[in-house]
C-alpha cells in the first residue's frame, strides 16, 4: 500500500514551496511489478523535487524533476540492468483545462485540487517514461535470425527419377 504524502496543489505552487525527496520503491505497487526484485538486483532508487512557481499565464504551476536508477531485466539477453531515468515535467493548475495548457506542449494540467498526492504522480510520471521493452546500449548477446525457411528433405528425390543425358 502507498504511502500518501498530500499536497493542495494550488497553494503549493502559489506559496512557492519545494519538496524534495526520495520515494521507496515498496510504497509503488504498479511500478514494483514492472521491476527486476531478484537476488542480485540493486535497489531502487528514486528522487524527486517538485518546485511551485507562478507561471508566464498568471495559474500557479509545478515543476517535478525526478531521477531514478531502476532494475529492470533486459529483454535481449535477460540479465538484470538498471536504466538511468532523468526526467522534468511541468505542470499548469487550475479547476478546469486551460487554453494555455492545452496549447503548450511543454506544460501538462493538473486539476487543481485540496489533497493531491504526490508519491502517484511521481509513479505515473515513471511508469510512463519507462521503455516497454528494455535492452542494453551495447550488443549483450548474439541475436541469431533465421529465417524459417528449410530446405524441403525430398528434395533430393525428385531429382533420381530423372535421366542424365
Amino acid at each position: 500500500m502507498m504511502k500518501q504524502l498530500t499536497i493542495d496543489n494550488s497553494e503549493f505552487a502559489r506559496s512557492q514551496q519545494t519538496l524534495a525527496a526520495n520515494l521507496d520503491v515498496t510504497d509503488c505497487d504498479r511500478l514494483l511489478a514492472q521491476l527486476s526484485t531478484e537476488e542480485g538486483a540493486k535497489s531502487p532508487i528514486i528522487a524527486y523535487q517538485l518546485i511551485g512557481f507562478k507561471q508566464k499565464f498568471s495559474y500557479p504551476s509545478l515543476h517535478l524533476n525526478i531521477e531514478a536508477s531502476l532494475p529492470v531485466r533486459c529483454q535481449r539477453c535477460l540479465e538484470i540492468m538498471d536504466i538511468q531515468l532523468d526526467l522534468a515535467f511541468d505542470y499548469l493548475i487550475s479547476h478546469q483545462e486551460t487554453i494555455e495548457a492545452d496549447e503548450n506542449d511543454e506544460m501538462d494540467w493538473l486539476e487543481a485540487v485540496p489533497e493531491m498526492d504526490v508519491a502517484l504522480l511521481v509513479e505515473d510520471e515513471l511508469l510512463l517514461a519507462m521503455p516497454f521493452a528494455p535492452t542494453h546500449a551495447h550488443d549483450c548477446a548474439q541475436v541469431k535470425f533465421e529465417s524459417g525457411e528449410k530446405a524441403n528433405p525430398f528434395a533430393v528425390l525428385q531429382n533420381l527419377g530423372k535421366k542424365k543425358t
